[in-house]
C-alpha cells in the first residue's frame, strides 16, 4: 500500500524498548519508571529522542519527548546512542558527530533535565531544542501533551502528525498550515470505520482483510476520500476483494477529485501503464501534475522522465530538468542524482560542475540509504568531479549542499 512517510529517514538511530526490574527505592516515586528509550532522525536538520514507560499490543506510553533542530546536515554524522534506565536518573546520552545530547529523568521527583535545566514533567513533557549543534542550544518547553501512541507508531513522527502546536514549533510554520489541518469533513463514526478497516487490513489475515475492506466501503459510501483510496487498494491488490483494476481506478478517481494525493498518483500510474484502463499518457501527466502540486516527490520525478522521454508530450529536456529539480528539493534521491548528472552534461540546463557536486554531497549525506551497487554510481560521479574542481569550488559546493539540505528538511517536515 502506498502509505508513504512524509518525514525523511536520514540516519539509523537506535530504537529501544525493554522490560527492566523496578528497584525497591522507586516504590515512592511520584513519576513513572522508564522501561526503554529511543531516538529517530526526522530530516537533515531535525532529530528526536524519548523515554517510554509502558508498551503492549495496544499502545506505548512515552514519558518525555524531545525534538532537536540544528544546522542542515548535522544528523548525517555518525551517531552514538546510549541509554541507562536501571537507576535514577534515567539517562539518554547521544552523540551525533561532535554534538553531545543528554536528557535525564528522575522518577522519584518526576523531573526532566535538559542541558542542566530541570522541568516538572506534569507541566512540560515535550521539548524543542533549537541550535542543538551550536555552543548555546536553546531549550523550549512546550507544555503537557498526550504521549500515548499505537504499538507500531514511531512516537516522534506520530506526535508531529497529530499535534499542530508541536509541529508548528518544530517546523517554524503557523499551526493553521499543519498538513492535517484541512482534513475532509467526516463524522467520527465514518473516520472510525476507516481507522478500524486499516487496522484489520494491516493484520494481513484474509478474514480480517475482508472485514477491513467492508469498513472502507461503508466509509467510502459517505464520500470519505481516504476510505475511497483504501478501498481502491483492496481492489488493486486483491486483498479482501477480488482483484479488479478498473474498479480500483474508479475509486482512485473519486478520491483524487477530492484532493487525495496518493489516489492521484495511483490513477496517473494506471493511465501511464494501462493498468485497468487504456494507456493515456496525456491524462497520466494531468494526474501526475495534480499530485505534484501537493509536493509528491514521486509524481515530480515521473513528470521529469515523461518530459525527458516524450511520453504523452513532446521531448523537452529543460522542462524535464525543472521537474527533476523540484523532486530533488523534496528529497527524492533518484531525482537528485539525475539533477547532478544533467548539470555535468548540460542536458536541459547549463553545465555547472560546482552545482552538480553540491547535489552529490547531498546524496553523500544520506549514503546509508543506498544499496552498495547504487552508491558506487554516486561515488564514481563524485570522483570524476573531484578531479576537476579546485579547493575553492569544492568549498562553494559544500556551502550550496547545506542550503539544499535545509530546503529538503523544510519540505519534508
Amino acid at each position: 500500500m502506498r502509505l508513504r512517510n512524509a518525514l525523511r529517514l536520514s540516519a539509523l538511530f537506535a530504537l529501544c524498548l525493554s522490560s527492566v526490574s523496578i528497584p525497591s527505592e522507586t516504590a515512592k516515586s511520584v513519576g513513572v519508571l522508564p522501561m526503554g528509550a529511543g531516538a529517530y532522525p526526522l530530516s537533515f536538520a531535525d532529530a528526536s529522542a524519548w523515554f517510554a514507560h509502558a508498551a503492549n499490543d495496544h499502545e506505548k506510553l512515552v514519558t518525555v519527548m524531545v525534538y532537536f533542530h540544528g544546522t542542515a546536515g548535522w544528523t548525517s554524522q555518525n551517531t552514538d546512542f546510549k541509554w541507562e534506565i536501571n537507576h535514577s536518573p534515567a539517562i539518554i546520552h547521544m552523540k551525533v558527530g561532535s554534538t553531545p545530547i543528554d536528557v535525564k529523568y528522575w522518577s522519584e521527583t518526576d523531573e526532566v533535565e535538559i542541558f542542566s535545566k530541570k522541568y516538572l514533567r506534569s507541566i512540560d513533557n515535550v521539548f524543542f531544542v533549537d541550535k542543538i549543534d551550536s555552543s548555546q542550544p536553546v531549550v523550549n518547553a512546550l507544555g503537557e501533551h498526550d504521549l500515548a501512541f499505537g504499538p507500531d507508531d514511531i512516537p516522534s513522527i506520530a506526535l508531529l502528525r497529530r499535534d499542530s502546536k508541536v509541529w508548528s514549533v518544530v517546523t517554524g510554520l503557523p499551526q493553521e498550515s499543519h498538513p492535517l489541518g484541512h482534513k475532509p469533513v467526516a463524522s467520527e463514526e465514518v473516520m472510525g470505520w476507516d481507522r478500524e478497516g486499516l487496522r484489520l487490513l494491516l493484520t494481513e489475515q484474509p478474514d480480517n482483510e475482508k472485514q477491513g475492506c467492508e469498513l472502507f466501503r461503508r466509509a467510502a459510501d459517505k464520500e470519505y476520500a481516504p476510505a475511497e483510496y483504501r478501498l481502491g487498494y483492496c481492489y488493486e491488490s486483491g486483498r479482501g476483494e477480488k482483484q479488479d483494476y478498473s474498479v480500483a481506478n474508479d475509486l482512485y478517481e473519486k478520491a483524487g477529485n477530492q484532493g487525495h494525493v496518493d489516489a492521484q498518483y495511483k490513477l496517473a500510474h494506471s493511465y501511464r501503464t494501462g493498468r485497468g484502463t487504456k494507456i493515456n499518457l496525456p491524462l497520466a501527466i494531468v494526474w501526475y501534475k495534480k499530485a505534484a502540486s501537493a509536493g509528491d516527490k514521486d509524481a515530480l520525478e515521473n513528470l521529469g522522465w515523461m518530459y525527458a522521454t516524450g511520453q504523452g508530450t513532446a521531448i523537452d529536456q529543460e522542462e524535464a530538468y525543472r521537474w527533476f529539480l523540484e523532486a530533488a528539493k523534496m528529497g527524492d534521491p533518484g531525482a537528485q542524482f539525475e539533477v547532478g548528472q544533467r548539470l555535468i552534461s548540460g542536458n536541459g540546463v547549463s553545465k555547472d560542475l560546482t552545482l552538480a557536486y553540491s547535489w552529490f554531497l547531498v546524496l553523500k549525506a544520506s549514503q546509508q540509504e543506498f544499496q552498495p551497487a547504487d552508491w558506487k554510481q554516486v561515488e564514481a560521479s563524485m570522483g570524476l568531479l573531484e578531479k576537476q574542481l579546485d579547493t575553492a569550488k569544492m568549498s562553494d559546493a559544500e556551502i550550496r549542499s547545506r542550503e539544499w539540505m535545509k530546503t529538503i528538511a523544510q519540505a519534508e517536515m
